[in-house]
C-alpha cells in the first residue's frame, strides 16, 4: 500500500522528498509493518509501533539503530496517513487508522525528546572564525557564521547571487538550496517561501566572498579545472576543481576547524544556531531576525531561540519611582484633588463607605443603585 502510494505521488514530489520518503519506508517502516495486511492493521497496533520508534532496536547486520526522533516520526506518520487516505480514496479500504493513532509528542509525555538547540558562545564562535578565515576550503563556514544561511543555501549561491541594492549596500539574494541525499543531488527551492530573501553582508562577510572571488580567478586557471570560474552561473563556493562543494566534504571541514580551534565539535547547523542566539541575546528586533534566517513566522524564531532569552529577564522589574517619572526628566503627577459638589465645598462621605447622608444634602448613593440611562456613581 505504501509503495503504490509513493509511487503514484513520485512525479509531484521534489526529488528530495522522494528520496526522504523512500528511505523513511526501508528504513523504519518495512521492517516493522509490511508483512502486516493494511486493512487488518488498527490504531491500537499503530500506537505500539509509534512506540517501538521511540527507543533502540535492532538494524541492519546486527546493528543497534537509534531511537527516532518525534520529527522523523511525524514524518513517517504522514506517509502512513497518506497512503491510507490514498487506498481509501481508490475504494480499497474503508478506515484510515493513522487518523487515529499518532506519535506522542515530547509536551505530552512523549519519550523522545527534542534535542537542545547547539550553538556556539560568542568567544567559541569567534576562535572557530579566526581559524576558518585561515582555511580555503573553511571560508564558506565562516561565511555561515555571519550571515546565519543553511549549508545547501551558501552551497547553492551563485556569483549572480552577489548583488547591491539602490544604496549600495552588498547582499546575496536566497532562493535555491543545494544538497546531497544518499549520493544523490538535489537543487531546488528553500523550504518555504520566506526562504526566498536578501541577506545583507556585514563588512567581514563581504570580505569573504572577495576572497573567494580572487581565489576562483586563479584556481580557474588550471588545466584540469572543470567549473565556469567566476560566471554568474558560477558557485560562490566551489572545490577547487570547479565543481560545486560538497555537504559532507564540508562536514569534514567543520570537524577539522573546531578541533584546531579548541572548540566543541558540532555541525555546520550549529554556526546557524550560533548567529540566532547571539542576536537574540543582543536585543535584535526578533521580526528583523527571523527575515534574515528565512523562518516563516516570528514564532518559529523566538521558540528556537529562547534560550537567549533568560539573561535579558534581568532588570525588567520596575519601581514606584520608575511610574513617576523620577529621575528621569519627568515631571511627578500632580496629586489628585478632592472631589467638590455644586455648592463649592468639598465632598464628605460619612464613615468613608459611600454609605449613609453626606454633609452637603446630597443623597446617599446606595451600592447597586440603577437609574433610568445608566447606573449612578459610586461616590
Amino acid at each position: 500500500m505504501v509503495t503504490e502510494y509513493m509511487r503514484s505521488k513520485r512525479a509531484t514530489w521534489a526529488d528530495r522528498t522522494a528520496w526522504n520518503n523512500e528511505a523513511l519506508y526501508t528504513r523504519h517502516i518495512a521492517p516493522h509493518l509490511a508483512h502486516l495486511i493494511a486493512a487488518g492493521v488498527l490504531p491500537g497496533r499503530l500506537r505500539e509501533y509509534f512506540e517501538l520508534l521511540s527507543v533502540a532496536r535492532p538494524g541492519e547486520e546486527g546493528m543497534m539503530r537509534p531511537p527516532l526522533g518525534y520529527s522523523g516520526q511525524r514524518q513517517v506518520h504522514v506517509l502512513l496517513h497518506g497512503a491510507y487516505a490514498h487506498a481509501i480514496a481508490d475504494g480499497l479500504l474503508r478506515d484510515n487508522p493513522a487518523q487515529y493513532a499518532r506519535p506522542l509528542s515530547p509536551s505530552k509525555g512523549g519519550a523522545v525528546k527534542e534535542a537542545k538547540v547547539k550553538h556556539f558562545e560568542p568567544e567559541d564562535l569567534a576562535r572557530f572564525v579566526t581559524v576558518a578565515l585561515g582555511d580555503r576550503f573553511a571560508l564558506p563556514l565562516a561565511f555561515l557564521a555571519y550571515t546565519g544561511l543553511r549549508i545547501g543555501e551558501a552551497l547553492a549561491l551563485t556569483w549572480g547571487d552577489v548583488r547591491q541594492d539602490d544604496t549600495g549596500a552588498p547582499y546575496v539574494s536566497v532562493s535555491k538550496t543545494r544538497s546531497e541525499f544518499e549520493g544523490k543531488y538535489y537543487a531546488g527551492g528553500p523550504k518555504t517561501s520566506a526562504g526566498v530573501r536578501r541577506v545583507y553582508l556585514s563588512g567581514d562577510a563581504l570580505g569573504i566572498v572577495e576572497d573567494m572571488r580572487a581565489r576562483v580567478a586563479v584556481e580557474a586557471r588550471a588545466l584540469k579545472y572543470q567549473g565556469a570560474g567566476v560566471a554568474e552561473t558560477a558557485p560562490v563556493f566551489p572545490s577547487v576543481d570547479g565543481r560545486p562543494m560538497r555537504q559532507d566534504s564540508l562536514r569534514a571541514v567543520m570537524r577539522r576547524t573546531c578541533e584546531a580551534a579548541g572548540v566543541e565539535v558540532l555541525s555546520p547547523h550549529a554556526l546557524r544556531h550560533s548567529t540566532g542566539t547571539f542576536l537574540i541575546s543582543r536585543g535584535e528586533d526578533p521580526v528583523s531576525v527571523a527575515a534574515m534566517l528565512g523562518h516563516a513566522q516570528v514564532s518559529t524564531t523566538l521558540n528556537i531561540y529562547a534560550h537567549a532569552l533568560p539573561g535579558k529577564l534581568r532588570g525588567l522589574g520596575y519601581e514606584l519611582s520608575d511610574l513617576r517619572g523620577r529621575g528621569q526628566g519627568r515631571a511627578a503627577p500632580a496629586p489628585l484633588e478632592a472631589p467638590t459638589v455644586p455648592g463649592g465645598g468639598p465632598l464628605e462621605v460619612e464613615g468613608g463607605t459611600g454609605e449613609g447622608k453626606t454633609r452637603a444634602g446630597v443623597s446617599p448613593v446606595r451600592r447597586g443603585a440603577v437609574r433610568k440611562g445608566g447606573p449612578r456613581r459610586k461616590v
